[in-house]
């Protein structure tokens, strides 16, 4: 039978392990998204499947215009996009407030990170302050345990049907029928659907790997804990 105070501390053991694994999750998804709304990603990728074949602008201002794309979408403040380009449809009202609402999630996203990172911060600090090593081990390492789980699952259902996946995705942050465009709409056709897997795969591939990295700090900070208590007693 455990005294008021072992419950007591059990449950603020509890409750700071819960706190460090949901702020290591959030902090590591959102870090993992960085990568992938830098300038070098966007022209890689999209380079690589060709837009000048679809758009029927030049390969270089292909890419340029997905690079103001990228631009309106990462940065606030942005400067609209072209209604038309060279001649050709650009983007209209709807493909305009879309990108609106994805520079939305982006920026709330990354206040979610900053604010992931503030707490695990402080609760780092904290654990570390108070010698509770095994504390921060075990979020962490829950904190890992979630992130695969939530990867594995995601990776198995984009395997099986990656475009339900992505109108799911799609149905959690916008509003039916405003993220839909026709196959000859300049964004379709400068962000195809493979633009979209390869962003997929290396979001994956970064989230794991900041599962692992948080796995292995984890089991570190529980094995430093008991190497302490081994010296002093």
């Amino acid at each position: 039978m455990l005294s008021p105070q072992e419950r007591a501390d059990r449950l603020r053991r509890s409750a700071a392990v819960a706190l460090i694994s949901t702020a290591t999750v959030l902090f590591v998804l959102g870090t993992a998204l960085s990568p992938l709304l830098t300038p070098a990603f966007t022209r890689v990728v999209a380079g690589a499947f060709d837009p000048q074949e679809h758009t029927g602008l030049s390969r270089e201002r292909s890419l340029e215009i997905a690079e103001q794309v990228r631009r309106f979408v990462a940065r606030s403040g942005s400067d609209t996009l072209p209604q038309t380009v060279d001649g050709r449809d650009g983007f209209d009202e709807s493909s305009v407030s879309h990108l609106a609402d994805v520079r939305s999630v982006i920026a709330g996203a990354r206040v979610a990170t900053g604010v992931a990172a503030g707490v695990l911060a402080s609760a780092i600090v904290l654990a570390l302050s108070w010698r509770r090593w095994r504390v921060l081990g075990a979020g962490l390492r829950c904190g890992s345990y979630a992130i695969a789980a939530s990867v594995g699952l995601l990776g198995v259902m984009g395997l099986v049907d990656f475009e339900g996946l992505f109108a799911r995705f799609h149905g959690v942050f916008f509003e039916s029928g405003t993220w839909t465009f026709s196959s000859d709409s300049l964004l379709i056709q400068l962000f195809p659907e493979p633009f979209w897997i390869v962003s997929a795969v290396g979001w994956t591939v970064l989230t794991a790997g900041g599962a692992v990295s948080l796995w292995w700090l984890g089991g570190y900070a529980s094995t430093h804990e008991g190497s302490h208590e081994g010296t002093r007693a």
